[in-house]
């Protein structure tokens, strides 16, 4: 189902990299619709352009980090987002998993979020590659990738565990009847 990941190593820069990832991102998600379970589109401007790309194609291919610097006698924290090479050479498994939602390989889940009054989230997470897609829903049908990421460390691979399987028992009532689809 997975298509080979990609070998990012060839280009010399992140410049080159973006823009070899572009045109794939765009192929799968601008030039076509993509629907979640054939009736929820997935739009890929559902958070809007930065730097003349949609910002989720930014949140599929790049980290973000954080780094402490001492500037006179205070601290200030300078973010960016470089490339995830291990997000990035897995663009196009999103739209596979997106598609394929309900394949053995596929664990899905809704999540609601710890920080803040962030809606439910639909999870979908490849879980024999350590890959997650995260989905938000815009309304009655409509959603948008919020992002996607390989899964490097283990505790983390235990938390989607314990996630997927609090959802299957329905045993939290912040869940219950949350379905889309």
């Amino acid at each position: 189902m997975f298509s080979k990941v990609l070998d990012l190593t060839v280009f010399p820069d992140e410049e080159q990299a973006f823009n070899f990832l572009y045109p794939l991102f765009h192929r799968d998600f601008v030039a076509q619709n993509v629907y979640l379970a054939d009736s929820i589109y997935v739009n890929p401007q559902g958070q809007g352009m930065r730097d003349g790309r949609e910002k989720v194609f930014w949140h599929i291919t790049t980290r973000e980090n954080k780094v402490r610097v001492k500037e006179g006698n205070r601290y200030q924290v300078i973010t960016s987002r470089p490339l995830d090479p291990d997000r990035a050479k897995r663009i196009e498994w999103v739209k596979t998993i997106l598609l394929n939602h309900a394949h053995a390989d596929i664990k899905c889940f809704y999540r609601k979020e710890t920080k803040g009054k962030k809606p439910i989230r639909f999870y979908l997470w490849a879980h024999q590659q350590d890959f997650v897609v995260i989905v938000q829903k815009l309304g009655a049908s409509e959603s948008f990738l919020v992002t996607c990421f390989y899964i490097t460390e283990v505790y983390k691979r235990e938390d989607y565990a314990k996630w997927f399987n609090e959802y299957q028992s329905g045993t939290n009532p912040e869940l219950q009847g949350c379905e889309w689809f």
